[in-house]
């Protein structure tokens, strides 16, 4: 375990301010458990006037020690500090209403609804910090691979992906909308930056309230000029091997069990009316044309395991922006881990005039994206990209069950605060 900048060579003197997460009173040894920049540090309080002194301590209280290195193998840091004074900084009004270190916690409602508190456990601190080291590793790669970090308005004039699940809000005098995607922006960066990612909010009115999904989400989005369907796919699977192998050695792995998860590429590929046609022989019958509902990826996902992509979806259900192969399926992909969908791309159309077409067909008004038409006058070279959902990645990765626990303040369509 990193110090994080805290002296740990035996018999050095620190200072360490933290807030408790646990007491054990052993009578005539008091052991602390201090939270310091997210990482726990232990410390033993061996003289009686000091754990008389701490007799009033409860878990949360903050606290600032001074004391000595003694370097043990009774603690996963390999380190305890012997406590010679101990002051109180900042003293709780109230007692935690649940255990922060116990396994029987309360249900995710109550959790959430004491967010803050609920983020001190040992096994959120692990978790979020993976997170940060999931998005490190995801920017490391793509900027090795030639792509630009970027940032695109998140308030829009026109739906990016069409006109269902939008939030709409009044921008001074006029409606504008929450972003559904960076899609039509990033399209448009790689005239002149050929290769772009973003990690961002993204914001979908769906109504639904399952494990797997939310209102606000994060997304990874990546486009490249001059890719073609199979070359994205590529990128894809290698960002997530190259994210699951800086991971696996990670404490933080450890701590919160995530499950061993084995990613040999190239994964799998399989079209669209392939699965249709075999689920359809095993008695689970789609119509082509009709979407993959929760039961076919169940089945189909139960049957190939792990990562996988599906090819050539029908053109109807992909966005307007998806370049179609021929008259019934497109140039995409989905991106899945068994039954979840982790990531969707394909190539994009780059003719103006196959692209208005396709914005008639999806029912959309083509005035509404004058903006974007225009620029495609000037030269839009053919381009590929896909969609992570951030949030959807750490369930996989770290064995969650619910969504919402991979978000520090989760929004869906139930809860808006805190």
């Amino acid at each position: 375990m990193s110090s994080l900048y805290l002296e740990t060579k035996e018999g050095s003197s620190v200072n360490i301010k933290g807030w408790i997460l646990s007491i054990r009173d052993q009578k005539t040894v008091l052991f602390l458990i201090v939270v310091r920049m997210r990482e726990q540090v232990q410390l033993v309080i061996k003289d009686p006037k000091l754990i008389d002194k701490c007799s009033g301590l409860n878990v949360n209280t903050a606290i600032e020690a001074v004391g000595t290195v003694k370097r043990t193998d009774r603690v996963p840091s390999g380190f305890e500090i012997e406590v010679k004074s101990i002051k109180t900084i900042v003293t709780p009004k109230k007692r935690s209403p649940f255990d922060l270190i116990g396994k029987n916690m309360p249900g995710i409602e109550t959790r959430l609804d004491m967010r803050s508190l609920d983020l001190r456990h040992p096994l959120n601190l692990a978790l979020f910090k993976l997170r940060a080291y999931m998005l490190s590793s995801i920017r490391e790669h793509l900027t090795a691979n030639g792509f630009l970090e970027v940032n695109t308005p998140k308030i829009i004039a026109t739906a990016s992906e069409g006109g269902a699940a939008l939030f709409p809000i009044m921008y001074y005098d006029k409606e504008a909308f929450l972003a559904q995607s960076p899609q039509l922006y990033k399209e448009e960066l790689v005239m002149s930056f050929e290769r772009v990612f973003e990690i961002g909010p993204i914001f979908r009115a769906e109504p639904s309230h399952t494990v797997r999904h939310l209102s606000e989400a994060t997304s990874l989005d990546a486009e490249a000029a001059f890719f073609n369907n199979e070359e994205m796919m590529e990128l894809l699977e290698r960002t997530l091997v190259h994210v699951l192998e800086d991971l696996s050695g990670r404490s933080e792995m450890a701590i919160i069990k995530a499950p061993k998860i084995t990613a040999i590429t190239p994964f799998s590929r399989f079209k669209y009316g392939e699965i249709v046609d075999k689920l359809a022989s095993t008695g689970l019958h789609i119509e082509f044309g009709d979407d993959l509902d929760s039961a076919a990826l169940k089945a189909w996902g139960d049957r190939v395991g792990g990562f996988y992509f599906i090819t050539e979806w029908p053109n109807k259900l992909k966005p307007f922006y998806i370049k179609p192969k021929d008259d019934k399926v497109s140039l995409s992909f989905d991106l899945m881990y068994r039954e979840i969908e982790l990531s969707s791309g394909g190539e994009r159309i780059h003719d103006r005039r196959v692209l208005e077409k396709r914005i008639r067909e999806a029912g959309l008004p083509v005035q509404g994206f004058k903006n974007h038409l225009s620029v495609y006058d000037y030269g839009m070279p053919p381009h590929a990209g896909f969609g992570v959902g951030i949030e959807r990645l750490l369930m996989v990765i770290a064995g969650l069950k619910n969504i919402r626990d991979a978000v520090l303040y989760p929004r869906d369509i139930r809860r808006l605060t805190p």
